[in-house]
């Protein structure tokens, strides 16, 4: 009797090893940015009413697949090396307390991009800032101006309004 309970709490500590390891290669893969995700936060902590809650996450939902591809697009540009520089760059001038176009322009001289790297950036990051605007749009259309307001999603402002 005690042999086989000592093989089964063999076999289960082998079972919960695997299924730990199985886990934390998951938990790598999910890793991955998701663009969606902040505005998921803020439409969630902005205490709209439900249905406009459903409205908004499913705009979300629809416009997420563009996004992701769009962020990928911008990460394929670069190289580990360079994302790591971006990021400590990013880290560093945050740290400083730079101001925006300070810290970008620390960020970008840290990246050591070629002219190729320059070209293909620029455009995937306009495909970006162009998926980015269609959400935002898609948003406006779900949400009121004060809702908007309220969950913290910037949104240019009408010139003639």
């Amino acid at each position: 009797m005690n042999a086989i309970l000592s093989r089964l709490a063999i076999a289960g500590l082998i079972t919960a090893v695997c299924a730990s390891g199985s886990l934390a290669a998951g938990k790598k893969n999910k890793r991955e940015k998701d663009p969606t995700a902040s505005i998921r936060k803020k439409l969630a902590a902005a205490e709209l009413p439900s249905d406009v809650l459903a409205k908004a996450n499913k705009v979300v939902d629809d416009d997420a697949p563009k996004l992701k591809e769009a962020q990928a697009k911008v990460d394929a540009v670069l190289t580990t090396e360079q994302k790591q520089a971006r990021r400590q760059a990013q880290k560093d001038a945050k740290t400083a307390g730079k101001k925006r176009k300070e810290a970008q322009a620390e960020v970008t001289a840290a990246l050591k991009l070629t002219d190729e790297q320059k070209t293909k950036l620029a455009a995937a990051e306009r495909e970006l800032k162009s998926a980015q605007a269609a959400l935002t749009k898609d948003l406006r259309g779900v949400l009121s101006a004060d809702q908007l307001a309220k969950a913290g999603i910037k949104t240019k402002k009408k010139k003639n309004a």
